[in-house]
């Protein structure tokens, strides 16, 4: 709820439409992180409770099969957020309104209700103090439930200043998703930009296109666009794609072409003869989240433990089995049996959500020596005979 007794200005109601889709959490989704009470990395670098999460693994490791029962994990949306601090964020809206508190006003209307249901990250950039190009190590927060509070001190301790080194904040967010045990496609960054990236000391200052929009003195005022859109495609060749919204005046469009190719890199481009989601458009910013909904909305859970190729897993809602759909209408189905996810059809996605008593008993024979199938050895026969 919007606390201030004045309505919004059209390009806050934007931005909290943006905001508030990236809230909205359905039955489940694809992001495999377990992240109840986990605070994630702290301001100060640390990583706090996110380091005792025992969900929090490296990623693309297989899971290893352990005998036992244990329950099963729901996955909750975990969004990155990567967002421009830039010098040029104290410009300011016609309302009179700077771009960067547009952002931080918006985000604290629509993000505390999803505190529970969202796993969110953000990466702020370029880092305070230092060189104007430089880029945090590690994300300002790792995603995580809980984190709308930290992300808003985070925001607030800080303001406009410095270059866009956006290739390189990129870098760091995705590589700390890439980092994190998540399922098959549960993973995005959001782009939140209002300049042209910067910051390449490789570039020529006397030939280079210049963010100035005057011939560049330096190389790290050329234009970085070609490496900023291959980070963009490289992450989105590994399913962590990057919804990139502008935030600018309409009128502001000297670098539209830019945000244009980095939105096609990203995988999620907007419809339309314009790319990028614009922060000015409430219907543009409400398509983008929807997007990501569809993106991580499936009703999807992680096992601690997967069944050897002789194993046999039995998933269980409440004491009643579930059965196995490979169709996935009435029941359970592998998504990524190596990263021990599993989804759910809707008939059982709900009463699961909310249940205590939802397990998966999973079982790790050996094959037998000499059939190199799961069996009975000989003594075990012997027992068998009347």
């Amino acid at each position: 709820m919007w606390l201030s007794l004045h309505p919004l200005p059209r390009h806050l109601h934007a931005l909290a439409a943006f905001a508030t889709l990236v809230t909205v959490a359905s039955c489940g989704a694809r992001t495999g992180l377990d992240l109840d009470g986990v605070s994630g990395s702290g301001l100060d670098g640390s990583v706090g409770d996110a380091a005792r999460d025992a969900s929090v693994d490296a990623s693309d490791a297989a899971v290893a099969c352990v005998p036992g029962t244990f329950p099963l994990t729901q996955a909750f949306p975990a969004v990155m957020f990567v967002i421009d601090r830039s010098q040029s964020m104290n410009q300011r809206f016609a309302g009179g309104t700077s771009r960067w508190n547009v952002l931080k006003q918006a985000l604290a209307a629509t993000l505390p209700p999803a505190d529970k249901t969202l796993a969110l990250g953000a990466l702020i950039f370029p880092s305070v103090g230092g060189s104007a190009c430089a880029v945090p190590g590690a994300p300002n927060l790792l995603p995580a439930r809980n984190n709308v509070s930290p992300l808003l001190d985070a925001l607030g301790a800080q303001g406009p200043s410095g270059s866009t080194p956006t290739a390189a904040a990129l870098d760091a967010a995705a590589s700390a998703l890439s980092a994190l045990r998540t399922a098959t496609a549960g993973r995005a960054l959001v782009l939140a930009t209002d300049g042209a990236p910067d910051c390449n000391a490789a570039l020529n200052p006397a030939t280079c296109r210049c963010v100035a929009g005057t011939r560049c003195n330096i190389a790290e005022r050329c234009l970085d666009d070609k490496r900023t859109v291959d980070t963009i495609a490289r992450y989105a060749a590994q399913s962590i794609p990057t919804y990139v919204v502008g935030i600018q005046d309409s009128a502001s469009t000297s670098f539209s072409d830019v945000l244009d190719a980095m939105a096609v890199a990203g995988g999620r481009p907007r419809t339309g003869a314009r790319k990028y989601y614009a922060a000015t458009s409430s219907a543009e910013l409400d398509a983008a989240f929807v997007a990501i909904r569809a993106q991580v909305g499936a009703c999807t859970f992680l096992s601690s433990s997967v069944p050897s190729a002789t194993g046999a897993i039995t998933i269980t809602l409440d004491g009643a089995v579930v059965p196995e759909d490979p169709s996935g209408r009435s029941g359970w189905r592998w998504v990524d049996k190596a990263n021990g996810e599993i989804a759910l059809s809707a008939d059982f996605c709900g009463a699961a959500t909310t249940s205590t008593g939802f397990t998966a008993t999973v079982s790790c024979e050996p094959p037998d020596a000499s059939t190199g199938e799961a069996g009975t050895d000989a003594s075990d026969d012997a027992d068998a005979t009347p």
